[in-house]
């Protein structure tokens, strides 16, 4: 819907109004002189090259400034609740996907339990943001003007581009996460 609105009031309404311009110049060279061209042959091929340069910067102009409204939008993960372990999180091991770095970890065994619970798949949890593959360093995100994502390494000049945010990408490998620790529990059994 906020796109038809964005055709409607920023382009459609915008070349309506350029192209009703030569209808009413027709009908004034019409009335005035009794032919419906004459006006506009008066007109000089530079101001009709002028004229159709401005309508085509005004549309590109829009298009632009709407795409960068897009990309100041604040599209961190929506509110949720966050628990944290009362004894932390400990890493258990390192996911490669989507070309970065992630961190699985499960709760932290209490201090004063004589034998540590069993780690469950849904136990398990992926740091946010994920790291480096080259220096495993947290990654930046930022959006790219033409769509999607754009993740980048301060330290070493790692970057890449992705097509979801790495909140998306994380519950994508928690999945295969907990899948790859279901499999890892069910061969250690045997």
């Amino acid at each position: 819907m906020k796109v038809v609105n964005f055709l409607f009031d920023k382009i459609i309404v915008p070349l309506l109004v350029a192209f009703l311009a030569p209808i009413i110049i027709g009908i004034g060279s019409k009335i005035l002189t009794g032919n419906w061209w004459e006006w506009f042959i008066n007109i000089p091929n530079k101001a009709w090259i002028i004229s159709g340069v401005i309508i085509f910067l005004w549309v590109i102009i829009i298009a632009i400034r709407y795409r960068i409204r897009q990309l100041h939008k604040d599209d961190s993960p929506a509110i949720s609740i966050i628990s944290i372990p009362y004894n932390g999180w400990m890493h258990i091991g390192k996911l490669p996907y989507a070309g970065v770095i992630w961190i699985v970890r499960a709760p932290k065994p209490s201090e004063l339990d004589l034998e540590p619970p069993e780690i469950t798949a849904s136990d398990l949890d992926l740091e946010t943001p994920p790291r480096c593959p080259k220096c495993e360093t947290e990654i930046e995100q930022s959006r790219s003007f033409w769509g999607g994502y754009v993740w980048k390494c301060v330290k070493c000049g790692f970057h890449k581009r992705n097509s979801d945010s790495y909140y998306r990408e994380e519950e994508r490998a928690r999945k295969i996460a907990k899948r790859d620790w279901e499999v890892y529990k069910a061969q250690t059994r045997h």
